[in-house]
Order: C-alpha cells, then structure tokens, then sequence
C-alpha cells in the first residue's frame, strides 16, 4: 500500500479540454486511518479502519454510534500496510448476513481470511464471536500484504496477497508456484460445511506444481483491485518497488496469467535471472514513473453511476503521494486503452476507493480519515446551437450558428476552430464548423455543427429495369427538378431527340442500352444540374432442347436459370431440372428464367412414346436415372446377340464404348468422374441401334 511519503505537489491545469475535471466533497469525517469502503447491497457505506473497526455510513454521511464491527484485539497494526485490509459482503448477504474481512492477525502478523455473520437482531451490527477462518497465510514480513477482497461477477471470492514484504522480493514468492504469496486467489466460501473449496475451472487445479488457490501470479502488491460492475473486467494498481507504478486489466473470466513481478517492474525489466521470454508475461496497460509522479498507486472502480455521464466507462485511480489522479477507458472494440491525468489534487493520502449501491465513487484520507464523495464538477455545464438559415446557392454566405450555455461559471468562453470568438456566427458558407466552450472553471464542452450546401437539390435519374430483356420497354423517370425546367435528354452523350425537353416521364421500347443523362439550367444559382444513368440489355437467349427415345434434356451449366417444363401448352407441376423423362405422348418445351426476370422458351419437340420394344428385346432397364454416381443397365434379349454399347456427350465425345455377347445384360454404368449433364447411352446390333438419355446430376 504506503511505502513512503513525498511533498505535495502544487496544483497544475488540465490540459485536456474535453475531459471530465474531477472535484472531491467531504461526504464524512472522524476516521482513524480508513483503508477500506463497500456496500452490502443497500445504502450504507461500510468503512474500514486499519486498527480493527468496521463503521456504517447513511446515505447523508451519519456515522453510526458504534462500530459495526470490532476485532481490534485480533488485528496487528503496528506495522504501517498491517491491520484490517480489506470487506467484502457475500452477494447474498441480505438473507444469509455472511461478510468476509482479510487481516494480520495479532501477534504474529500472519494473514487471515475470515467470514464473519451479522447480528440476528441488529442490522448495523455484527457477531464478533462468529468469525470462521478460511485461510491464514504465513507473512514473513510486515508489509506488502495486499488485502483487497472482492466478489467477482462468477460469485467466488477474490483475494489479493503481496509477496510477503523486504525490499525486491527477496525470496522470488511471486513467482512461487507453492506459495500463495504474491498471488490473486480465487476461492468459493459456498461450499457447505468446508470454509472453502476450489472451483474446478480455476487456471491451475490440474496442476501439481501449483497451489490450486492460485488466480493469477506475479503480483508485488496489489493493494486494490475491484471489478467492472457493467463488464466483470478485472483492474488492478500493483503497487512498484522504486521505479514504476502499474494498473494491469484483466477481461472478465480469464485467469492463469502472470504479471512479471519480480522479472518486471511496471513495464521494465527488473530481475530477470530464472526468468521466461517476455512473451509469457502480461504487461501493464499503463504503468508510470513513481520518482517524478508519486510514491504508491491506489486503485479505484470503473464509474457506472448516473450522476456524471462524462465520467461513465472511465477507470479511476490516484497517487497516494502526489495527489494525482488518472483516468484509464478501455474500448473492447479493438482492444485499446487510453489513460488521461484527471487532476493534479492536493496530497491527502488517498488510501482506497469505495462504490456504493448506485456506483456512484468515493475516496477515503488515510491521515485526515476523510471519506469524500467524488463528482465531476462540469457536470452541470452544457453548450447547445441553433442553425438557421443555409446559404442560397454554393458558395452563398447565408447560414448562422448561435450559441447558448446552460449550468457552468461565468464567464463562458466560446473559441471556433478557425479563431473567431463569440457565441453567435453568422453569414456562413456551407462547411463544418466546430467551437470549444469553456466556462469560469476550465470545465469544456466541443460541438460541431454541419452546415450544409444551399441550392436546388441535384436531381435524381430512376429506371424501373436498369437491366432490360430484349424487345422489353423501360420507363425513365427524373425527379428533383425545380419548375421552371428545361430539361435535355441525352444517351451515350448525343441528344435524344424524341424526348419532350419538358417530359420528366419517358417510356422507350427501343435504343434504350446505354448511358442516360438527363440536366436542367438552374435559374436560381446559374449553373447546370445533370443525373446519369446506365441501361443494358441482356443478351438474348436460345435455348435448345434434344429428345432422344423417351428423354428430354437441356445441357446446361449455368445454375442462376430457374427452368420449367411445359406439355402442350401446360406447365408440368415440378418438372423444373434440366432433363424430363415424358410419361405422355405430346408437344414439349421448356420455359428459361434468367436471374434479371428474362424468359425465353425452348424450341419444341413432338415426343411420341411407344409402349413396345424391338420385338428381340425382353426388358430393358437404365435406374437410377437421373443419378449422382452409377446407374445399374439391364437388358435381356430372346436370342443371343452380340452388342455394343457406348456413352458419349452431346458433342460426340465418347466416355465408355464396350462390346459384349450374351441374352441377358446386368452390369454398372460409373458416372462418378463425369460433370453434372446429359450423356447418351446408345445400344447397336446388326438387327439395328436405339439410344437413351442418360442424366448426372
């Protein structure tokens, strides 16, 4: 937590103009070395005093008469980071009245963890005689103790040891994998009779070579951590040894990391003997120099309250030594942090930030024994404009922007980005144009307002296809025109001159491939407003279809056609691939849909279908048909016959030719290695040939 004190340093502007400036009001006062603030889930505050006492605030600041808790006699504090650390309530703790409390135990200074119950009668009081111990932790030393316990948003308790005090961690418990020293622990006090037991998806319980406890490892002494209460995020100030002060962010549910100490210190390398590759370890998002900036960080809470919108999503975190003040907001959309000093306040050992129910944030003086209330005090300041006017024609000066101020310190100061001072600007041209606004207090507000271009607006050029079919009209329609117009229609950049230089509707069936513009002379601003427009024409389609014995088929590849067969004249209910095996005599074709909404129809194809075989054949069999892989040929004759059998594609292109000699024909026709399309199948004898599709889909 302390390790020792430095002057105060004297107050220094902000220098960002658009930041929150923080401002500290006593909320409550009387304490004896407060280190520690919670809430149990109503309105109270719990504050933590270092000697062993636990006291209730209102939510005015009253202090109750007598300590809600007193274990002074229990609590050695004789060293300056012993004592009583750290509260946290169970997330249950209205029903079940459980608290836990982290502390040096009297005489030996060892840590404990311990649960303690509230009274059965009174709600501002707890049992003394209730403690359970959870967990007692040797300290070889007396600082560096961490102390923090939280409740994360998974329901187990946290807890932050340090690596057991002396200068440079001189027995590498950081990096102990059997010591808890130096560590974030992660237990679960909901586990019946045990005081604890540790979750199963803790990082290392299926490890040996660690203590199943362990969260995260690493640690020097990590005074204050807290969780994101929006988020669940993890943030923790790791206090540094004599060069650097961190603040390390943790995403909700990821343990296992390690933090460096003691191979780093903050960002730098600080004893890298036994140590791993950098890549291993995981970096502070922001890390400073404690020589020139302060002596100990403290951590604060991620601000989720209503109060100060401008402060919402941002982390905050002070200096114990030096009074200033940081801000830390982290965007999840590309992983980025960005930290800001907030202010530069007065030193009052700024020892440990509290939230209430609400998420509003305090700050307790360790020496003074102050709780303040932090708040931003631009809060109440808001700039807002009033446009009117546009200039006329671009390049016109017509448009004006007034300013007005509402909360704030007079005077306000109102600076435009161009160097023009004042609240009200008029006779402006189009143009963005921003202003910082900035009250008595330094507090800031930026706007920017659009001013956009005058004129007639540009006019619009529609179709209703701007793909047409062939021998299909198309309408062109203009809008946006300001009467009175004269208007000139062009295609391809020549004069169309069957248009009405007043028709603003046009209808072509003819010529219309190309690009269409349409302009008109703006009177008003003098100069001329043209659309444009580009038409094609889809190239005509001449579908083909072939008939062969009992099958039709179209060859086709391009899988954007939607297809629909037709027998005389009427559509055939689900007849929509390339191919159709006619169960009927008659007239066949079939329709073509392009993807633009184009139809054209097939040539026709009179398909008679006989119900008899050559007078040598028995039986004769092509199935599956249409298939994906093989289809099984069966044929039988009355006689022997030698045959030949060949399958070729509509180019003539021959796939498998095979003679044979026999009655009866059983054998596999293998498509597998074949594309997607209609093949032939053609059956020769001397007595004559016959030929049928064959289809692979």
């Amino acid at each position: 937590m302390i390790k020792r004190l430095l002057p105060a340093f004297l107050a220094l502007p902000l220098a960002l103009a658009a930041q929150p400036k923080l401002e500290l009001q006593p909320f409550a006062s009387g304490f004896e070395r407060p280190v520690d603030i919670a809430h149990a889930g109503d309105n109270r505050l719990f504050i933590v005093e270092q000697d062993g006492f636990i006291w209730i605030l209102d939510s005015l600041g009253n202090r109750s008469p007598k300590p809600f808790l007193d274990i002074d006699a229990r609590v050695r504090s004789t060293g300056n980071e012993q004592g009583l650390l750290g509260l946290a309530f169970h997330p249950d703790y209205a029903q079940n009245g459980y608290f836990y409390v982290n502390y040096t135990r009297t005489p030996d200074g060892d840590t404990r963890v311990s649960r303690f119950t509230r009274s059965a009668t009174n709600p501002d009081s707890a049992d003394a005689n209730s403690e359970l111990i959870l967990l007692v932790v040797d300290q070889p030393a007396n600082n560096h103790n961490g102390g923090c316990l939280k409740f994360g948003p998974d329901g187990y308790l946290y807890t932050s040891l340090g690596d057991g005090g002396g200068a440079n961690d001189p027995q590498n418990f950081a990096q102990n994998k059997k010591s808890l020293l130096g560590k974030m622990l992660r237990i679960d006090v909901n586990a019946g009779p045990d005081p604890y037991r540790v979750p199963n998806d803790n990082p290392f319980v299926n490890d040996t070579t660690y203590l199943p406890e362990i969260w995260s490892l690493g640690w020097r002494n990590p005074w204050r951590f807290s969780f994101d209460r929006l988020t669940g995020d993890m943030w923790v100030a790791d206090v540094g040894q004599d060069t650097r002060e961190e603040i390390d962010f943790e995403p909700a549910g990821v343990g296992g990391r390690n933090y460096g100490w003691r191979c780093y210190e903050g960002a730098l390398p600080f004893n890298t003997a036994g140590c791993q590759p950098a890549a291993n370890y995981t970096f502070p998002v922001f890390d400073y120099d404690n020589a020139s900036l302060g002596c100990s960080v403290t951590g604060g809470f991620v601000y989720r309250g209503s109060r100060f919108p401008e402060l919402n999503g941002l982390y905050l975190f002070a200096d114990f030594c030096s009074g200033r003040w940081w801000g830390t907001r982290y965007d999840a959309a590309d992983s980025t942090f960005n930290t800001v000093l907030l202010a530069n306040l007065t030193d009052f050992e700024y020892a440990a930030f509290g939230e209430d129910v609400r998420g509003e944030l305090y700050v307790a003086e360790l020496s003074g024994g102050r709780i303040l209330r932090i708040e931003d005090r631009c809060a109440d300041f808001a700039v807002d404009g009033a446009v009117s006017g546009s200039p006329v024609c671009p390049g016109a000066n017509g448009g004006s922007i007034e300013l007005s101020a509402t909360g704030g310190s007079n005077p306000i100061q109102y600076l435009w980005a161009d160097g023009v001072a004042g609240p009200v600007r008029s006779a402006l041209p189009a143009g963005v144009y921003a202003v910082t606004a900035t009250d008595g207090q330094g507090c800031s507000r930026v706007l920017s307002f659009d001013l956009p271009e005058g004129g007639t607006p540009d006019p619009v050029l529609t179709t209703d296809r701007p793909v047409v079919c062939p021998d299909e009209t198309v309408t062109l329609t203009a809008a946006n025109l300001q009467p009175p117009v004269t208007l000139r229609w062009e295609v391809n950049g020549s004069l169309f001159s069957t248009v009405a230089v007043n028709e603003t509707v046009y209808t072509l069936s003819s010529n219309v491939e190309g690009t269409w513009t349409v302009s008109f002379f703006d009177s008003v601003c003098l100069e001329t407003r043209t659309a444009e427009l580009t038409i094609a024409r889809e190239p005509e389609l001449t579908p083909l279809i072939e008939g062969a014995g009992d099958s039709l088929v179209y060859n086709t590849t391009d899988t954007t056609l939607a297809l629909q067969w037709y027998r005389n004249n009427q559509m055939i209910p689900g007849a929509t691939q390339p191919y159709l095996l006619p169960t009927a005599e008659g007239e066949y074709f079939l329709e073509v849909t392009t993807a633009n909404g184009c139809r054209y129809e097939s040539n026709r194809v009179i398909l008679q279908i006989s119900t008899t075989m050559p007078e040598w054949v028995t039986a004769y069999t092509l199935s599956p048909n249409p298939t994906s892989d093989r289809m099984r040929l069966y044929l039988a004759l009355d006689a022997p016959k030698r045959l030949m059998f060949t399958l070729s594609d509509h180019l003539g292109r021959v796939y498998f030719s095979q003679s044979r000699q026999g009655s009866v024909f059983d054998f596999p026709l293998e498509l597998q290695a074949l594309p997607r399309g209609a093949y032939t199948l053609t059956v020769q004898s001397d007595a004559g040939q016959w030929s049928r599709w064959v289809i692979k889909n």
